[in-house]
């Protein structure tokens, strides 16, 4: 049966919001009080990284940081920035 037919309670058991996986970081690239997720912005949508103040174009592989409980206070770093910042916040 296609995906859109199941009912909410055969999706409840699937990760993620809506039954989507969540798309975790690899392990060195956790920090303490924040989530990291891997991403690729697919929706034409250019970030700004923190770590060098570069853009990060559409499409580009990158991490997502959230402070935990600061949804809204999301930043997308560039890996390598990213690996920089863990390594000064000393992990």
């Amino acid at each position: 049966m296609p995906r859109r037919h199941r009912a909410a309670r055969d999706r409840s058991d699937l990760p993620g919001p809506q039954g989507r996986p969540l798309n975790l970081a690899p392990d060195w690239a956790q920090a303490d009080g924040t989530v990291v997720r891997a991403a690729s912005v697919g929706t034409g949508k250019v970030y700004r990284c923190p770590g060098c103040q570069q853009l990060i174009q559409p499409g580009t592989p990158h991490l997502v940081v959230v402070q935990e409980g600061d949804m809204e206070g999301r930043r997308h770093w560039h890996t390598p920035c990213w690996r920089t910042e863990v390594r000064r916040r000393g992990r």
